[in-house]
């Protein structure tokens, strides 16, 4: 009885986990133009009510903006 408790705690986790990781994407696009290269990598995922996303933009001077965000119902 113990170790069908175990086995079904162990599998009701992994199936949690594999939801959490369901909701998560990643997109990132590289440009280049007459000034020279830029990159954009952006994440973002939800879980229990709540959505982030972050956005990381490099430039061609190499100059990096980060912004980050928070929703939840």
């Amino acid at each position: 009885m113990t170790k069908l408790f175990l086995t079904s705690l162990v599998i009701g986790t992994l199936s949690v986990a594999a939801a959490a990781d369901a909701n998560a994407w990643t997109r990132s696009a590289t440009t280049t133009g007459p000034r020279g290269t830029s990159h954009v990598t952006a994440t973002g995922g939800c879980a229990n009510g709540s959505c982030t996303r972050n956005v990381t933009r490099t430039g061609p001077a190499g100059n990096t903006y980060t912004r980050s965000g928070t929703i939840s119902r």
